[in-house]
């Protein structure tokens, strides 16, 4: 993905952003408007991403349902009311930015402690921007998103493009949930567990993926047991050779035969669906 694409317009959101009083006469960013212009930047990805980054690396873009961890429970007074929009690059790592939309630049000023409590942030016009790691992306990840904050949507509606097709290689390393964990080698061998949320172990389960289809927002990776071990009761007993499926739904897999789900980093911290 060229990250410079949008290097002309950015300059001019930035001179119009840090110009004294600027705030206050220009029209204010939307989510709407912002998210449609990274959706058509060259290998973009409407979703949550897995838990790898793709090769080539890919940027997902993602309206959020609810505060990511990163920005939620701060320190000081409740924000004002806003709206998210996360962007996550990967390239060998995700690089993330939460972009908090506010009615106006004073409720964004107002909420900046809160939301960027705890990596930092600053404020551009009504937006807050926040990173969803400790160290900020690098500077052409930011110039690419900060470039497609917009107030308006510009010409016609994108048309949405297919995702890129899941591989094995969507499914592979290391998903988490609270209490639970779900690790798959490159070859497709993967392995399952869970606590009871002290100090027991629950059960363990040990699989080999025979296929996988869809994209890498939304796939499902067949596969067939080939070790379980229950140590508490109320947990279904398998057997070597049954055959589960892995089910890919923006960034969360969910086992059929488990019932057990696991987030991937960015999925885990933007919809804090696998626990604290």
């Amino acid at each position: 993905m060229c990250l410079n694409v949008v290097a002309v317009a950015v300059a001019g959101a930035a001179v119009a952003a840090g110009a004294p009083g600027s705030a206050a006469k220009a029209p204010r960013y939307t989510l709407a408007a912002t998210q449609s212009c990274l959706t058509r930047l060259p290998d973009a990805v409407s979703g949550l991403p897995p838990t790898t980054p793709p090769v080539p690396p890919a940027l997902f873009v993602y309206a959020l349902a609810r505060d990511d961890v990163s920005t939620s429970d701060g320190i000081g007074p409740r924000p004002r009311v806003h709206k998210q929009l996360g962007a996550w690059y990967g390239d060998g790592g995700y690089e993330g930015v939460i972009l908090s939309f506010f009615k106006s630049a004073a409720d964004a000023r107002a909420s900046l402690k809160t939301v960027a409590w705890l990596y930092g942030g600053k404020v551009v016009r009504n937006v807050v921007i926040t990173w969803d790691q400790k160290s900020a992306p690098r500077r052409s990840v930011r110039t690419t998103v900060f470039g497609c904050l917009r107030s308006h949507v510009a010409g016609e509606p994108s048309t949405k493009r297919p995702p890129p097709a899941a591989t094995l290689a969507t499914f592979a390393g290391g998903w988490g949930g609270h209490t639970r964990w779900l690790s798959i080698t490159s070859t497709g061998g993967g392995r399952e567990g869970a606590n009871d949320g002290c100090c027991r172990r629950v059960y363990e389960l040990a699989f080999r993926i025979t296929s996988v289809t869809g994209t890498l927002t939304r796939a499902t990776a067949v596969y067939r047991v080939t070790s379980f071990k229950r140590y508490a009761g109320g947990v279904r007993k398998l057997h070597r050779g049954d055959v589960g499926k892995l089910v890919l739904r923006d960034g969360i897999v969910t086992n059929s035969l488990t019932d057990d789900f696991f987030c991937s980093g960015p999925a885990w911290g933007a919809t804090g669906a696998c626990g604290a």
